[in-house]
């Protein structure tokens, strides 16, 4: 089955646009990290700074990404991106959430996709190395239908086959509540949704299918005929996540994997779809090895072909427009045409950008009075510098390209290739996953009749979690219990921070808001630290006591409070313990509980100080 899909070739646009969509939410990702960096790496945010400025390696991580996005040195961005995701988030601890384990997966397996096989600079820069006046290199386009399906069985099958043992030993999940349940909690939601959620039988229908969906994704998502139901359900549940919960690169990072699944005709006609009539007819010339890049340059942005190529050599004759001019002038300076109108020069290229969709600001700005003069200026001194010697069969004949070779094809031994030695690299590396898998998911099974009590049971999962501590830091592999019960019973509280200024005035921090919804500081990371590991459902007072101080302090700075006299007030909402059934109108009534002061939290001369009751016995 490997062989017969490495040898499926299929049109790389899907991994390419997959890899875009992945990436800009990676950069999210990293951006928010590195907006909060001080707040996660610092031991107490700016007070006592951590040892290294977190600020350079996420920087560089941030400018691999942009690389990678763009498909430009994409192998090298590949494997920074990648060492950068195990230093920064591999071993991270207190603010760690599960789309970290799918950037180590991802992260790890772009470094040996061809993700840059179409949309991409590198695909640009073959071009030119590959290119003459007379012929013109277009690297491959297609790829091994594997390389579609490896991202989605790390990304996707895995965490739901691990997650599915968790779901099936849950009293909320197995009758149904698991969309319900966490909802039902105002912590947990970024926009609320108490109209859904108090419809008891659509309530049921996605929490059943939620269990299905993930029990039957590992057994199907590579079938063709179940490839569309399992991506809108997918897709639908994942958008539902980004809506309701403050995970939003979670979510997000999830639908781009299920980019994967799209039909790659489906990408196909989309971009067919876009391809219109020419608007504008450009000349060059045709034996000048500046004016083909630039033809070369411009075809690989132009991806809707509004722009149509012709030498001065062969058509400029053919045009009415362009018949009287001299050759010369017309070899010597960019000439186009549209609507009955003649262009060289600057304006020529200013039309070309005019007339690709996505460039139409860089004609906007060329345009502007002294950016034009400046442009202008330049394009002379560049066009008076240009090798502008004639290619003719005299001084320089015809040179055939140098074209590389299908590596695939490329023999090791007498009988056995490069692409053979690839296929089973696959097969090893598949078999390895799927192995790491099943051992650290030997831990996720609660109930193994018995067997975790025998002296076997209980090497077995001595040896699970020694496989996991690796995995899970290397390639993402780790247990997904996601929103189980446990997570959940027993909590009865939230927990808010209030700033009180010199007037008495107060200022909600924005960790949590005033009907106990997370506020704009708590997305994906940092909403896990302060809802399960500040608060969580069983409070620790010396965990809350330090969440309070790092949250109080990066606030305090990022606001310009001066911590050398600083108040904040501590206030609890008590809301009930989530019932073992759907009850309507649940979640409002919890966003309704009224506020009480718990505690008082200052600072003086930078150094903290709180006195809070003991909220277990409130």
């Amino acid at each position: 089955m490997i062989k017969r899909l490495y040898n499926e070739k299929i049109s790389g646009l899907g991994l390419s646009i997959f890899r875009i969509a992945y990436t800009m939410v990676l950069l999210c990702e990293v951006v928010q990290l590195n907006y909060f960096r001080h707040l996660i790496f610092d031991k107490i945010p700016f007070i006592r700074p951590a040892e290294i400025d977190f600020g350079i390696p996420l920087r560089i991580w941030m400018i691999a990404i942009i690389f990678i996005m763009f498909g430009l040195f994409t192998r090298l961005a590949t494997i920074i991106n990648y060492l950068m995701t195990v230093i920064l988030v591999g071993s991270i601890t207190t603010y760690e959430y599960h789309m970290f384990y799918a950037y180590l997966g991802i992260n790890f397996l772009l470094m040996f996709l061809p993700i840059s096989s179409n949309l991409s600079l590198d695909r640009l820069l073959l071009k030119y190395k590959y290119s003459n006046t007379r012929f013109q290199y277009n690297p491959p386009e297609k790829i091994s239908a594997l390389c579609y399906l490896v991202p989605i069985f790390v990304g996707l099958a895995f965490v739901y086959f691990d997650s599915i043992f968790y779901k099936f030993t849950s009293s909320y999940w197995t009758v149904g509540l698991g969309m319900w349940y966490p909802s039902s909690l105002p912590f947990t939601n970024y926009i609320s949704i108490p109209y859904i959620l108090d419809q008891k039988y659509l309530m049921l229908f996605l929490g059943y299918l939620t269990l299905v969906f993930e029990f039957i994704f590992i057994f199907t998502f590579f079938l063709k005929k179940w490839r569309i139901p399992l991506l809108i359900i997918g897709l639908g549940l994942h958008v539902g996540i980004l809506i309701c919960y403050p995970i939003p690169w979670f979510g997000l990072g999830m639908c781009t994997i299920y980019l994967l699944m799209v039909p790659v005709s489906w990408w196909e006609k989309l971009f067919k779809s876009a391809q219109k009539p020419a608007l504008l007819t450009f000349y060059y010339d045709g034996e000048c090895p500046l004016c083909n890049r630039t033809k070369i340059t411009i075809q690989h942005f132009d991806i809707a072909k509004r722009v149509d190529f012709k030498t001065v050599q062969y058509y400029a004759e053919q045009n009415e427009l362009l018949k009287d001019i001299p050759t010369d002038e017309l070899l010597n300076d960019i000439h186009s045409v549209r609507n009955g109108k003649v262009y060289k020069g600057l304006d020529t290229y200013i039309q070309v950008f005019n007339a690709i969709t996505y460039l139409k600001p860089l004609s906007w700005i060329l345009r502007i009075p002294g950016i034009y003069h400046m442009g202008k200026a330049v394009y002379q001194y560049v066009a008076k510098n240009r090798n502008t010697e004639r290619c003719t069969e005299e001084n320089c004949g015809y040179t055939p390209p140098a074209i590389p070779i299908d590596e695939d094809k490329v023999k090791i031994l007498q009988n056995y290739t490069v692409k053979d030695f690839k296929i089973s690299l696959i097969k090893g590396g598949l078999c390895l996953v799927i192995l790491f898998q099943i051992i650290v998911s030997y831990n996720s099974i609660k109930n193994k009749g018995g067997f975790e009590n025998t002296s076997a049971g209980k090497e077995m999962s001595k040896i699970s979690d020694a496989v996991e501590k690796p995995t899970k830091t290397y390639l993402g592999i780790t247990h997904h219990a996601v929103f189980m019960d446990y997570h959940f019973n027993q909590y009865n509280h939230i927990i808010s921070v209030i700033y009180v200024d010199k007037k008495g005035q107060q200022v909600w921090l924005p960790i949590i808001n005033n009907d106990g919804t997370a506020g704009s500081y708590l997305h994906g990371p940092t909403w896990i630290k302060w809802t399960f590991r500040t608060t969580d459902n069983i409070i620790n007072q010396d965990n809350l006591k330090r969440g309070i101080r790092d949250f109080s302090a990066f606030w305090a700075r990022m606001n310009g409070v001066c911590l050398k006299d600083a108040k904040f007030i501590i206030k609890v909402k008590k809301i009930d313990t989530l019932p073992n059934h759907w009850e309507e109108g649940f979640l409002k009534r919890q966003m309704e509980k009224p506020w009480m002061d718990v505690g008082v939290a200052t600072w003086h001369d930078k150094k903290y100080s709180i006195d809070i009751k003991d909220i277990e016995s409130l």
